[in-house]
């Protein structure tokens, strides 16, 4: 009586097990989604992983870049600063001036504030640079595959994806290329 107990408690176990097991999700690709070759020597399996990589095209990430660069200062330029120059130089003057009236008690100390500045030296004001920075907007493109691989060695295989954008498509910035999802996988096992 106590084995067909035991015996009729381990046939149910195993029937539970199987139904179980049997509804599982699977989670092993089916055999459409994996290369069933395996290649002799791991440089065949990685040729035949880049042969598959240049296969499969290129896309392209367009990034705006700001690039400064020096260039010469034209004549009409360098005038226009001189010019500049001066204007702040005689507004100088003639602020120090009616400062040096304003505190002048007498007719003599006002006349001695005609003979010039005393404070306004122009010396560094006078320098007229020779060279001015500009800065200009470049549309670069960088160029992208759109299969890449990585040798997975404990698997003894070179693990592949292929991104989901189209061939030669221009993905407008970098943040979209992160989101690009994966489209197929590939194996190429050693």
């Amino acid at each position: 009586m106590f084995i067909a107990v035991v015996g009729s408690g381990l046939v149910g176990m195993l029937v539970y097990a199987g139904i179980f097991y049997s509804n599982a999700k699977r989670t092993i690709p089916t055999p459409d989604e994996i290369d069933q070759s395996i290649f002799q020597s791991k440089q065949e399996a990685e040729n035949a992983a880049n042969e598959w990589i240049s296969l499969g095209g290129v896309y392209f990430v367009e990034t705006l870049a700001t690039v400064r660069r020096t260039v010469p200062l034209t004549a009409l330029e360098k005038k226009r600063l001189k010019s500049q120059n001066d204007q702040s130089m005689r507004q100088r003057i003639e602020a120090e001036y009616s400062d040096c009236l304003e505190k002048a008690e007498t007719d003599l100390a006002k006349e001695l504030c005609s003979f010039g500045p005393r404070k306004v030296i122009a010396g560094d004001d006078a320098k007229i640079p020779q060279k001015k920075i500009v800065k200009d907007q470049e549309l670069k493109k960088v160029e992208y595959q759109r299969r890449e691989c990585s040798d997975d060695q404990e698997l003894q295989s070179f693990e592949c994806i292929e991104l989901d954008v189209a061939r030669d498509a221009v993905v407008s910035r970098p943040s979209d290329k992160e989101s690009i999802s994966i489209k197929a996988f590939q194996q190429f096992r050693y």
